[in-house]
């Protein structure tokens, strides 16, 4: 008998998201009658159009709303002033449509450039005889409707679940970072915590991973089909990912004896395996700060650098002199837990590199 193809949850009919999508449009084009303005349907368009998941995304998709407008609006009231009488309609639409194509991307634009393309298309063929009202218009009806959705998905059912979410996310890396922190301090002290007391460590770990996925369910349908919210998806996959490999590797760690410091040569390796996972504590505290943002990694020290890789593999190195160590290192247990902080900063490398990778 084969088995049944994994199906997906099936999505509500109608969400939250629907409905407050929907009240702002109404709202929005009531607010434009009230006013008197001509047009009032651009005021909902807009609201379509910005309405996001997030607060983050409705304001980026805001601002790229606005500028393109802008844009549109000045280059058909330049254009069509300069060039309608001395170029056919469609060659001059198409030099404005182009020019509106170069400045959209210099100005960094991704949907803006598009609303600037139908501005310009607009106002060249259909308002041309009143440009010079109709170009504040638009601009009053797109601020309308921006401020509309802002105060949407700020006040109207705000994103519960992603804030939720975004605060289990920065919770864990902080958990985890005190614990890579408590692990440094026992190896250094050669202490060891009692067996129930480590359980409880691995349990609470666990504990709050299996609660971040739980919300994820959530906050992905408050995002709905946002698209801003791909991004946040693919770092909830990288962030899953990590947490898989990072809980393995601190469970190898617990298990583990503590280290022996027979000679020298040992107890620098010991000192280099506290100061990588002191240092891997210290940056994850960086994640907790930033988390989802990744502007700064491209300020900050890499992280190749800054958590003293170096320093464990020349100890390592050191080794190969004292027959003594090498004998503790090639026994059951004496390797693996250089080779669990090395995996452990391989995780963490590979993270940041994806992270910072995603557009």
């Amino acid at each position: 008998m084969s088995a049944r193809p994994a199906t997906r949850p099936s999505m509500p009919l109608i969400t939250r998201t629907d409905l407050r999508l929907a009240l702002t449009a109404g709202l929005s084009a009531g607010l434009m009658i009230t006013l008197g303005l001509p047009d009032p349907f651009y005021a909902p368009l807009a609201v379509g159009a910005v309405l996001g998941g997030t607060v983050g995304a409705t304001q980026l998709l805001a601002t790229q709303r606005l500028l393109g407008t802008l844009l549109g609006g000045v280059i058909v009231a330049i254009g069509f002033t300069t060039m309608a009488s001395a170029l056919p309609m469609p060659l001059g639409v198409g030099v404005a449509l182009g020019l509106t194509r170069i400045f959209g991307g210099s100005l960094g634009l991704r949907s803006g450039y598009k609303v600037a393309g139908i501005v310009v298309t607009m106002g060249w063929t259909v308002h041309a005889g009143t440009l010079a009202s109709w170009i504040p218009d638009r601009l009053v009806a797109t601020l309308i409707g921006v401020l509309a959705a802002w105060w949407a998905v700020r006040w109207i059912w705000p994103s519960r679940a992603l804030d939720q979410h975004l605060q289990l996310s920065r919770r864990l890396f902080g958990q985890v970072a005190d614990l890579l922190r408590e692990r440094a301090g026992l190896i250094e002290r050669g202490e060891e915590l009692p067996a129930a007391q480590r359980i409880e460590r691995r349990n609470q770990l666990l504990a709050a991973t299996l609660k971040l996925q739980a919300e994820r369910k959530d906050a992905r349908l408050e995002l709905g089909l946002d698209p801003i919210g791909h991004r946040l998806e693919r770092l909830w996959d990288l962030e899953e990912q990590w947490l898989s490999s990072t809980i393995g590797h601190y469970r190898t760690l617990l298990r583990l004896p503590m280290p022996p410091k027979h000679s020298p040569s040992l107890e620098a390796l010991l000192n280099a395996k506290v100061a990588l996972l002191r240092a891997m504590a210290d940056r994850l505290e960086l994640w907790a700060e930033h988390w989802p943002d990744s502007r700064w990694l491209q300020t900050a020290p890499p992280m190749a650098r800054v958590c003293g890789i170096a320093q464990l593999e020349q100890a390592e190195q050191d080794l190969f002199s004292d027959p003594a160590a090498m004998a503790v290192l090639l026994s059951g247990s004496g390797g693996r837990r250089t080779i669990t902080c090395q995996q452990l900063h391989q995780a963490m490398l590979s993270m940041e590199e994806h992270w910072g990778a995603l557009p």
